[in-house]
């Protein structure tokens, strides 16, 4: 009897459908079943456990491939005709890469040999070949049928036959939904994409980076230290950039003068400029919509009543909050005391029709914007600008509209130290207020553009090179004496409730998602609040059991004879300590705008003997002066880290004489360890934006919640006596 014959491992079949496949059965090995199914299109017969590949050109390269590397498998006479019909030459991959530190093309064999020319400069790295860059062998590549180049492949291909060596990568331009954008295309180096992807403000995802003249020095440098080659249409935007960069620095470097020519108006002032005020005073004149933004203590109030007076603005109007409207009638009054002035104070009541200047606090001006509005004011001064940072605020809208009735070239000022308290995007509707938003675009445009890494940097330098004027003490008052901020630890005497509640709300927090971002609106602002009501409860028992070493500390200072100021949030602390120290002085919520008044007076009369002056943090942290004290102490921590500057600036400022020391009265092991911790870091986002500088950010609630959450908790403070 005949044996039968062994069917071949490959051959050509029909499917039930009729298409003519390849067949691939053979005894099951690793290595030939990866192979196998590295072919385009194949699919896996579970019943007669073969492999079936559709018959075409594209995928006959990959099945010689195949037989090529195991020339053990068995092939019908069919399928080697057509094999030997298909496949002619070497078939593979053609990419560009890096070989031994310089350019070369990488090849991936799919079937075939090279042939001798190419394979004789060909050097072995792993499954690939690589080819060095020259213009020969980029001409015979491209003449071969079975070569498939990726792109990084055809730009180093075309740029070898113009007779250039390839780049490690290119810049090109790319214009995406939001704004133009460069971008970057490897040829052949893949360490230019970490140094590209570190530049401020670039993209991982496509590698692209924004087309601002801000980040046109580090890009520059990127572009000499990688090589790296610019296209046409790229070369063309990076030129336009330069030019742009040119004139922008420029502005920059006005929005830092430190001196400036004298103005005309200054022999008609209360007092004398200083060099640094007469450069600010000039810069807004120029800007005419802008943001005075000088550290606390500068004398932005004198600045801008100094520009009324040069620019002749009358009327005007100045819009500040309630506690500072008797500050900027005593500044007007001594600074320009030839002008009318008329303080507004309830919804009812005109400004005189003969006045020159209007002071309004923010809550009232919905009842007066129209009557203000008919006296087509001349320039329109914000004091504390960030108080219409809620575009849906009530008096955010009333402002707005008032602005929008001003001619277009009135002076629009917007006063501040900290303009943006927490978020960046907290300035979409300050700029809008004062007409500069359409240098952004648009808030939505504002929003996408500023965004990512670095984004507080470039907000901070393109607001300098069009409308904001910033300079800080350090700079302009060398010889004013260095703040100094010192932590003093106390003993808690309510240890065990203390703890109690610290546990309960631990184990609650535990038990709450960390990223309330998930979750939807309502909940998570449900949960947003009760956090917040939680974390303020475990600050009100340190704040009480504390109290006893706190006015301990503060009776001990006293008897050094030197001036204190006190600062505390929590009503009930400030309670206690005028009630342990009934002849202090005090600026708190309850008190009318003149007994506040009356208290600066009072405590900064060198006559009256020194003694202690106790404020709400919310209250008497903007707008006034202390220098007579060079000592703040703070009871309790904010929310908000800029609150704490503000406040330690009232010291901090003209006038000063002495270093001023913020001492910080905080209970070891609570939550005023963990605030003070992160404050130190969640001030960064204020700095990069009003000072250039910057720091990793995200919301302090957030941060302290992180931190309670985890265990071991790290204590560092020990409490004294």
């Amino acid at each position: 009897m005949k044996a039968a014959e062994a069917l071949p491992n490959v051959s050509l079949r029909h499917d039930r459908y009729g298409h003519e496949s390849v067949v691939f059965a053979f005894p099951y090995k690793p290595d030939v079943v990866d192979a196998v199914r590295a072919i385009p299109g194949r699919r896996f017969d579970w019943e007669a456990r073969e492999w079936w590949v559709p018959k075409a050109e594209a995928t006959a390269p990959y099945v010689k491939g195949v037989l090529e590397r195991h020339g053990w498998l068995t092939v019908s006479d069919e399928a080697e005709s057509w094999l030997s019909k298909a496949v002619t030459g070497w078939v593979g991959r053609v990419s560009a890469g890096r070989h031994d530190g310089r350019g070369a093309f990488l090849l991936e064999r799919i079937a075939g040999e090279l042939p001798a020319t190419l394979a004789a400069q060909g050097a072995e790295t792993g499954s690939r070949t690589s080819l060095p860059f020259t213009k020969a062998v980029a001409e015979e590549l491209e003449d071969l049928v079975g070569a498939r180049f990726d792109q990084r492949a055809s730009r180093s291909l075309q740029q070898l036959q113009i007779g250039r060596q390839p780049a490690p990568a290119t810049l090109t331009y790319s214009q995406s939904v939001g704004e133009p954008r460069f971008k970057l295309e490897v040829n052949w180096d893949p360490d230019t994409i970490p140094a590209f992807l570190a530049l401020p403000a670039a993209e991982a995802h496509g590698r692209t980076l924004p087309i601002d003249p801000y980040l046109l020095e580090p890009l520059e440098h990127y572009l000499r230290t990688f090589e790296v080659d610019v296209a046409a249409n790229a070369r063309v935007a990076l030129q336009d950039l330069r030019r742009e960069h040119s004139t922008a620095v420029e502005e920059v470097r006005r929005s830092r003068a430190h001196d400036g020519p004298d103005l005309s108006c200054e022999a008609r002032l209360g007092g004398e400029l200083r060099p640094f005020q007469r450069a600010g005073v000039h810069y807004v004149l120029d800007a005419r919509r802008s943001f005075l933004a000088d550290e606390q203590g500068l004398g932005k109030t004198v600045e801008a009543l100094a520009a009324l007076e040069e620019d002749d603005a009358f009327p005007a109007v100045v819009i500040c909050p309630a506690s500072l409207k008797l500050n900027w009638q005593r500044e007007t009054m001594k600074w320009l005391p030839h002008r009318r002035v008329s303080l507004i104070s309830g919804t009812g009541v005109s400004p005189d029709d003969g006045a020159e200047i209007v002071i309004l606090n923010y809550e009232i001006v919905a009842a007066h914007a129209a009557r203000l509005s008919l006296r087509r004011p001349k320039a329109l001064i914000l004091d504390e600008s960030h108080y219409v940072k809620n575009p849906r605020a009530k008096r955010t809208q009333a402002t707005r509209k008032l602005a929008q009735s001003l001619e277009p070239g009135a002076l629009r000022l917007a006063l501040t130290g900290t303009p943006v308290m927490n978020h960046p995007e907290e300035l979409i509707a300050q700029l809008r207020i004062i007409g500069r938003l359409e240098d952004f675009g648009s808030g939505a445009k504002f929003a996408r553009r500023f965004q990512g890494a670095g984004a507080e940097e470039r907000i901070h330098w393109h607001l300098r090179r069009r409308c904001f004027v910033r300079r800080l003490k350090s700079e302009v008052l060398p010889q004013l004496p260095a703040k100094r901020q010192v932590v003093v630890p106390v003993a808690l005497d309510n240890e065990r409730e203390y703890r109690l509640a610290e546990q309960d709300v631990v184990a609650w927090l535990r038990e709450q998602p960390l990223e309330l971002s998930e979750l939807e609106a309502k909940v998570a602002a449900t949960l947003r609040a009760e956090r917040l009501a939680q974390l303020n409860a475990l600050k009100r028992l340190a704040a009480r059991g504390k109290l006893g070493a706190a006015l301990a500390w503060i009776d001990d200072f006293l008897a050094s004879e030197e001036p204190l100021v006190v600062f505390s949030g929590n009503r009930e602390v400030q309670g206690l300590v005028l009630e342990r120290f009934p002849e202090a002085l005090h600026i708190v919520g309850d008190d009318s705008i003149e007994r506040r008044e009356q208290a600066v007076a009072a405590f900064q009369n060198p006559s009256r003997p020194p003694g202690l002056l106790v404020c709400a943090t919310r209250v008497a942290g903007q707008g006034i002066t202390l220098t007579r004290a060079s000592n703040v102490a703070f009871l309790d921590l904010e929310w908000t880290p800029a609150m704490h500057d503000q406040a330690e600036d009232r010291l901090h400022r003209i006038g000063q004489e002495e270093s001023v020391t913020a001492w910080y009265l905080l209970a070891a092991q609570t939550i005023d360890e963990t605030m003070i911790e992160l404050i130190g870091r969640k001030r960064g986002i204020i700095g990069a934006v009003t000072d250039g500088r910057r720091d990793e950010s995200e919301a302090l609630i957030q941060s302290v919640v992180r931190e309670l959450r985890e265990t071991p908790k790290r204590r560092r403070l020990r409490p004294v006596a």
